[in-house]
């Protein structure tokens, strides 16, 4: 078994500031150090970028790398990852200094669990979206959320703390000019187009926004919840057609005890379509707010900045002011109503004898009650005939409203959806250009309108360094057209030994 050599960066200072100790962990843009900060002695992770990533193959990836690296420093949220620094050094290393936590990440976490309870999925995924939401306002979208990304740390009250990680990947929304043909993205592998387990359908066609977000987070609490995410499969590319075109199976048909609000909540993230979504973090957290509470955790997901006061209701307010106005003064405050204010009984306009028998009359009304009963004696004694009984009063029902005749409108047939093409080609990585234009790369989805005959056709070429480029029309009537191409290896030219022109010799002279 072949040594595997020495890490050339262990032991290395990079700018002068950060001494790299050891490995923490490798992805897909590059290896995670843990190293010790100068003069500060504080304990960072060090994100060190594969040297792939570089100015010499990627024009536009050092511009993008400051302009979102500098976005990113500035995401303060408890439950988001604290970038400290980042740089390149002389010899062309790009580096992320960030916070240095310890814990496990959720990934780890549902490897030995499987699943955890729904009232601790929500209290993650709460967290989750609050860090989100101070991304979105700033800007960017994260593109890469999934279980792996997601650590989980105790806090002083024995309550778990997530931490979002890897936001030095995310996609910025802010303006920045038009790109060129090789400015797209950071890696041409596919990295910021995000994970296939995790990807919301808009993403394969390169087109994600916050609620692009959103639908991963539905994804993360699906499997946290039903102990796998809702689309598998042996390919990326068999995953992302499910996203894109199969509805995932109800949560409570994996959860046969999950509460109906909870799994309406789940469900409502993985729409296909984002204007089906939740539209905005804030509005799911405000949904796990109310599911939780319909669900018997009132309060239990609640953020003091969306907490709203609600006032009594008004018969709370009736039933008080009925306890404040009839306290009797003879009543000691022990025997008084809980709330009870006292009111000068004499305010009441009432006749009340006090304990010492002393009598107090109000004259007006006394002399009120008087009249009263006078006319009301009057009236016994006074003796008439009844009147006769009058006509029965007549209903006189209101003449039926005009009827107004309505245009009947015409139903038109409903236009046929689009035709999403699903391009895959082996190896993956391959460039995909029509009519001109780079699409991007393997594996990747677009969608055209369907024509008269329901079909639409798009002519692709694949190319990919050291292999035959190849040009192909991918036509079908949809929903999808899946192109699966396998590309041939470019054969090296080879030059026979000793061999010469006609007519040449060794020696010219023989």
């Amino acid at each position: 078994m072949a040594e595997v050599p020495p890490d050339p960066l262990i032991g290395k200072v990079l700018n002068g500031r950060f001494t790299v100790l050891e490995p923490l962990g490798v992805g897909g843009m590059g290896k995670v150090y843990k190293a010790l900060q100068s003069p500060l002695d504080r304990m960072v992770a060090l994100k060190v970028l594969n040297p792939k990533y570089s100015g010499t193959k990627d024009p536009g990836f050092e511009r993008r790398f400051f302009l979102e690296a500098a976005m990113t420093a500035k995401l303060h949220h408890p439950n988001t990852i604290t970038v400290h620094d980042y740089g390149r050094t002389d010899d062309g290393i790009y580096f992320i200094a960030m916070e240095y936590v310890e814990g496990e990440t959720l990934q780890a976490r549902l490897a030995r669990d499987v699943t955890l309870p729904w009232p601790k999925a929500l209290h993650i995924g709460g967290q989750i979206a609050r860090s989100l939401r101070e991304a979105h306002k700033a800007g960017m979208i994260h593109r890469d959320l999934k279980p792996a990304n997601v650590m989980l740390l105790q806090d002083e009250t024995d309550s778990e703390m997530v931490k979002v990680l890897d936001f030095g990947l995310v996609k910025s929304l802010l303006p920045d000019g038009p790109l060129s043909p090789t400015d797209t993205e950071l890696t041409q592998a596919g990295v910021l187009l995000g994970s296939p387990l995790y990807m919301a359908p808009e993403q394969a066609r390169n087109e994600a926004d916050a609620r692009s977000d959103i639908y991963a987070l539905g994804v993360l609490l699906y499997q946290t919840i039903g102990g796998k995410p809702p689309f598998t499969g042996k390919e990326s590319i068999d995953i992302i057609v499910k996203h894109i075109r199969e509805k995932p199976a109800q949560l409570k048909s994996v959860v046969i005890e999950l509460p109906v609000e909870v799994n309406a909540l789940v469900m409502k993230c993985l729409e296909k379509e984002p204007a089906n979504r939740f539209q905005s973090m804030d509005e799911l957290l405000e949904g796990m707010r109310v599911a939780g509470a319909n669900a018997g955790l009132s309060g239990a997901f609640s953020d003091p900045r969306s907490m709203v006061y609600r006032t009594p209701s008004s018969q709370a307010i009736k039933v008080v002011s009925q306890s404040m106005l009839m306290t009797p003064p003879d009543l000691t405050r022990a025997e008084r109503p809980s709330g009870a204010v006292e009111v000068p009984w004499e305010d009441t306009g009432a006749v009340a004898q006090k304990k010492n028998g002393r009598k107090i009359a109000f004259a007006a009304a006394g002399a009120a009650i008087a009249v009263v009963l006078l006319l009301g004696g009057l009236l016994v004694l006074r003796k008439e005939p009844p009147l006769p009984p009058g006509p029965a009063p007549v209903a006189i029902k209101p003449p039926p409203p005009p009827k107004i005749a309505r245009p009947v409108e015409p139903v038109g047939e409903a236009p046929p959806p689009p035709i999403a093409f699903v391009v895959s080609s082996s190896p993956a990585g391959a460039s995909v250009t029509r009519s001109g234009i780079v699409l991007g790369v393997t594996p990747l989805s677009f969608t055209l309108p369907p024509g008269a005959d329901r079909s639409a056709s798009a002519e692709l070429t694949l190319a990919l360094e050291g292999y035959q480029s190849i040009t192909l029309t991918a036509q079908g009537t949809g929903p999808e057209v899946v192109v699966k191409q396998t590309l041939a290896k470019l054969k090296r030219p080879t030059v026979k030994k000793n061999s010469h022109p006609p007519g040449y010799k060794d020696d010219p002279y023989q």
